[in-house]
């Protein structure tokens, strides 16, 4: 039976057969972790080329608890995430259907206190509050190099509850912030916690509440598509990575 070091956790819109570009199923797994259940995660495997585990995501209210998802990631032994995000422009020069890799981030969550040194015991090595760069060089310049020219962005990490006032869009652009999404935050900073590399992807889905409402003209269905296509290169690529400068 195949396995892989690499998850991708996928928060985008997709059609149900849109992830059989990565290959058929060849595993699925459910884990019950000492914070609730995650899962299922799907182990996908083209013909020569590398396996992958993939998991829908969202962040809903009612989604797994991320800590719950970091930790069955590490039973699998993943080492490497990239986690694909839909996300709210809140700089005004990003258009919809973009796509942004994200180099760092805020975090607004009411999961900022979440961390592996809380009550429950993980058996894991963790090393909590590195000040190295908290997304993996090495897998954005993968993404670049399979997508040229994609900006940076710098992303405030919401819960999905509801949008974010007039306010507080302007609020978060005078802090800096790019972008606003839902799935990357605190899951980036468990990823650090469990020294796992960490990577993310992010397509611009709307404009934020103090921004020009423009109608949609089918620009994130042609991004996503574009993006879905250069997923299996990446799995390649990011299959023979051995090391990073996020975790020498």
């Amino acid at each position: 039976m195949p396995n892989s070091a690499l998850l991708l956790l996928i928060a985008v819109l997709l059609p149900p057969s849109a992830l059989d570009i990565l290959g058929e199923v060849v595993d699925e797994r459910t884990y019950h972790t000492p914070y609730g259940e995650a899962g299922p995660l799907a182990l996908r495997c083209s013909p020569g080329g590398p396996a992958v585990w993939v998991q829908p995501y969202t962040g809903l209210p009612t989604r797994t608890d991320p800590r719950a998802t970091l930790f069955a990631a590490r039973q699998l032994g993943v080492q490497r995430i990239l986690n694909w995000d839909m996300g709210i422009a809140i700089n005004p020069v990003l258009q919809r259907g973009q796509p942004v890799i994200v180099d760092d981030y805020i975090d607004w969550t009411h999961h900022q206190a979440d961390t592996f040194f809380s009550a429950a015991h993980t058996g894991f090595d963790i090393n909590y509050g590195g000040v190295g760069a908290p997304f993996c060089p090495e897998m954005a310049a993968a993404i670049q190099q399979l997508l040229p020219g994609l900006p940076n962005a710098v992303t405030v990490g919401v819960d999905f509850l509801r949008r974010e006032t007039r306010a507080e869009a302007r609020m978060f652009r005078s802090w800096g912030a790019d972008l606003l999404t839902y799935n990357l935050v605190p899951e980036v900073t468990l990823a650090q916690e469990l020294k796992m590399c960490y990577a993310a992807l992010a397509t611009v889905s709307g404009y934020a509440s103090d921004r020009d409402q423009r109608t949609p003209m089918g620009e994130v269905r042609a991004s996503l598509s574009t993006t879905l296509q250069m997923l299996p290169a990446f799995v390649d690529l990011a299959s023979q990575m051995r090391c990073c400068r996020c975790h020498p």
